[in-house]
């Protein structure tokens, strides 16, 4: 018996025929916002190669945290502009719904996101919150389920010794 293949693309309306939520288009052709009863993330809608740069971090600089911004440099964070048009929100700023994992599917690098692997399609787009940010803004507690899972997510400066070592590959200058 062959096991069966992995979708190579998604339509928005496959996760709703499969009773597993809809997913939003967002301005980009590898991802989407799978909106579930309970919950919102980003999951791939094709296929995603290794290395492939997914897409590009765009919004409102600032120097404060908040709890979607995504920090780009030393004191400088990316977050949403103040637009109140809902589509707009979701089309742009879709890089709000990516979750964190211990053992991310992405990192993000010069604002791009770039997958560390191959990901198939349907699968949620992660990456690990502690490789971008030095202290996060709302800390929590971590849900992944890795065997390298740091238990609360609260930045980079938190680290143990042995943790760093882990993601010390992926951190950006600014937090080195």
């Amino acid at each position: 018996m062959s096991r069966p293949q992995p979708a190579t693309h998604l339509e928005p309306g496959d996760y709703q025929h499969l009773g597993l939520g809809t997913i939003l288009r967002v301005h980009s052709d590898a991802v989407g916002v799978l909106v579930t009863h309970d919950e919102r993330r980003l999951v791939t809608v094709r296929a995603v190669g290794a290395g492939e740069r997914i897409f590009y971090l765009e919004g409102r600089e600032t120097p404060t945290p908040t709890r979607y911004s995504v920090q780009i440099g030393r004191g400088l964070h990316i977050d949403q502009d103040d637009t109140r048009n809902a589509g707009e929100r979701m089309g742009r700023y879709f890089f709000r719904f990516m979750n964190h994992h211990c053992e991310p599917s992405t990192e993000i690098r010069d604002r791009y996101v770039i997958a560390r692997r191959d990901i198939a399609a349907g699968e949620d787009v992660t990456f690990d919150y502690n490789t971008t940010e030095y202290d996060m803004a709302e800390p929590f507690a971590c849900r992944c389920g890795s065997a390298r899972c740091v238990g609360v997510v609260r930045g980079a400066r938190h680290l143990t010794a042995e943790q760093r070592a882990l993601v010390e590959h992926s951190l950006p200058d600014y937090l080195k």
